[in-house]
């Protein structure tokens, strides 16, 4: 129980803090640009935090789309692996594609409760 609490704790740590850099990144960009307002500093949280949202839904429909294909999964019968060899890589291929949409989700989630909180600061 306690690994699994520390495995939640650090998905959580990492997506904050990656959610913190890519919302920097995103204020540099919009400092560059010349962006003046809170909202346009907001906007572009929004907007990237929502990207990275749906690329986290994409790679879980890609990892549906790649193990629902009959070819890969007919040359899995062909080679030397034992079915329970199989059901292992497909169950490691399933928990790779949920550990992608958990850590965009707080990384989407996290730019854009920093687009509210610069909305309600500075805006």
């Amino acid at each position: 129980m306690k690994s699994a609490f520390q495995t939640s704790l650090k998905f959580l740590a990492a997506g904050l803090a990656s959610g913190l850099v890519i919302g920097l990144l995103v204020a540099l960009f919009g400092w560059i640009s010349g962006w003046k307002t809170a909202t346009q500093f907001s906007n572009g949280l929004f907007v990237t935090g929502a990207a990275v949202i749906i690329f986290g839904m994409l790679s879980v429909w890609g990892g549906f789309t790649s193990r629902g294909n009959f070819a890969i999964t007919y040359a899995q019968t062909a080679s030397e692996m034992s079915l329970s060899e199989r059901a292992k890589l497909l169950y490691t291929d399933v928990l790779r594609g949920y550990n992608v949409v958990i850590t965009a989700t707080i990384i989407g989630a996290a730019l854009i409760g920093l687009a509210i909180l610069t909305y309600n600061l500075f805006g």
